[in-house]
Order: structure tokens, then C-alpha cells, then sequence
């Protein structure tokens, strides 16, 4: 009965200081413990590479596109515009899950099954503007979009094995370069 009591205490205490915490953190004097400033570091860190990671992608995946000269004139501006959205979207996304799998390790323990298929991907799609775009080659734009297709599904798989979450966060990816693929084919009509 006695312990019940205490429960029940706790959770009350709990529910007033809105923190989560157990009572034994108040007992110096009603005040939360600390942080561990150790922790909070990590965090910045972590966020700092997953900013940089993403940034990177995302820098590089729109200086393809601004790199590749104006547009084809079997391009229409709002075809280029859909493309390019969605393969920044698409790249940022890659980006995340790559740096999902980087944090756990897995690009050093898998780098076949992770990191080779991520490159790949990210040069498939880092050519695709020039090529599509800028030289009007959809034959080779759609190549391209064939080695995004099958980049991302390997990432997909790779990524899965290290982290689900992040495995999952690939299959839009792949999705992605279908739908791409459609895209360069009706440029080439």
C-alpha cells in the first residue's frame, strides 16, 4: 500500500514539474538535475555534419542544374521546373538517410552495401541536368535515370540492413527517378 502511495507521488510530482523526471532528481532542493553538457555537445555535432551532409547534396545537386546551361528547346520550363524541384527534394531526402547510416557506423562496417550505391545514385543524378538539359541527350538522361533507379533501390536495401528508417527514407528516391525518367522521355517527343 505504502509503494502505491509512492507511485502515485511520483507521478504526481512528475506531472507538475512536466519534465519527466523521477522525484529522486528534486531531492537537492526542488530543482531539476542538470544536463550533461557532454550530451549536449554530441547533439550540436550531430546536427552540425547532418546540416553539412544534406547541405552538401542539395549545393551540389542545384549547381548541376544552374551548371547546366539554359534548357533544351524541347524542354519546357515547367517540365525543368518539376525536374529540378524534385531532384533537390529527392537528393536531400538520399542525404538524410545516407547521414541515418553514416551516425550508425554502417558506411564503414557496409561501404559496398551502402556508401558505393549512394555515390552512384549521387553521380547518376549530379549528370542527368547537363546531359538531359544542357547537351539535349535524353537517350543518355534516360541511361542516367536508369543508374538513379537503380542507386536509390540499392541504397534502399543497403540502408535497410543499418538502419530501417533510413532504408525506407530511400524508396521515395527511387520513386523519384521513375517518375524522372518519364519526365526525359516526354522531352524527347
Amino acid at each position: 500500500m505504502a509503494s502505491a502511495a509512492a507511485a502515485q507521488e511520483g507521478i504526481t510530482h512528475r506531472a507538475v514539474r512536466g519534465d519527466g523526471g523521477d522525484a529522486a532528481a528534486t531531492a537537492g532542493g526542488g530543482e531539476a538535475a542538470s544536463r550533461d553538457p557532454r550530451k549536449a555537445g554530441r547533439a550540436k555535432r550531430g546536427l552540425r555534419s547532418l546540416a553539412a551532409a544534406v547541405s552538401v547534396s542539395v549545393a551540389l545537386m542545384a549547381a548541376s542544374f544552374y551548371g547546366s546551361g539554359p534548357a533544351s528547346a524541347s524542354a519546357s520550363a515547367a517540365r525543368v521546373t518539376v525536374a529540378r524541384a524534385g531532384s533537390v527534394a529527392a537528393e536531400a531526402v538520399m542525404a538524410l538517410a545516407a547521414w541515418m547510416v553514416w551516425a550508425e557506423g554502417g558506411l564503414h562496417r557496409r561501404p559496398g552495401a551502402t556508401l558505393a550505391p549512394f555515390v552512384a545514385q549521387l553521380v547518376a543524378a549530379l549528370a542527368w541536368a547537363p546531359l538531359a538539359l544542357g547537351l539535349a541527350a535524353p537517350a543518355a538522361g534516360l541511361a542516367c535515370c536508369a543508374a538513379m533507379a537503380a542507386g536509390a533501390a540499392a541504397c534502399a536495401r543497403g540502408f535497410g540492413g543499418v538502419n530501417p528508417v533510413a532504408g525506407d527514407l530511400a524508396k521515395p528516391c527511387v520513386a523519384w527517378a521513375v517518375l524522372l525518367a518519364v519526365i526525359n522521355y516526354k522531352m524527347m517527343n
